[in-house]
């Protein structure tokens, strides 16, 4: 086969089991693992890959839904850059729409309204790091009447 390294492939099998063990990830991000480890086989990688879905190891239902709520809850992200993100991973559209609809209104308010607490009285920074966290500019501006 043409990997660079001497790894055979139950050996990636191994490490690849023991990273999705671990935390949720997405295929893209176990692609790029094997290739770190050493698989330059695109047929070994495809193996694995499909493998792991098989074996519940990733699934990207449950990997969106997982982001989503991370992104909001510890950083503090707004729709449009959690969907940006989800997208640039390879993720399908429609997953991602269905876990960005399922977001806590109320979790994702006190994050836009933290955001927003950085700059207070400065109304221009403000809207700018709620944009840049991926918050709706409406959303911003409602948050700006209510406080």
């Amino acid at each position: 086969m043409s990997n660079s390294t001497n790894i055979t492939k139950e050996q990636l099998w191994q490490k690849a089991t023991a990273y999705c063990a671990k935390s949720e990830h997405c295929c893209a991000e176990v692609r790029e693992k094997l290739w770190q480890w050493g698989c330059r086989d695109d047929i070994w990688r495809g193996d694995i890959l499909r493998q792991l879905c098989l074996t519940g190891y990733i699934d990207e239902q449950r990997y969106c839904r997982a982001y989503v709520h991370d992104k909001v809850a510890f950083q503090g992200w707004g729709r449009q850059k959690i969907r940006m993100m989800l997208l640039s991973k390879g993720m399908d559209e429609a997953l991602a729409e269905e876990a960005l609809s399922q977001i806590d209104e109320e979790e994702y308010s006190r994050a836009l309204k933290k955001a927003l607490e950085k700059y207070k009285g400065d109304r221009e920074r403000q809207i700018r790091l709620a944009l840049q966290r991926g918050f709706d500019y409406g959303e911003i501006l409602n948050s700006l009447r209510e406080s």
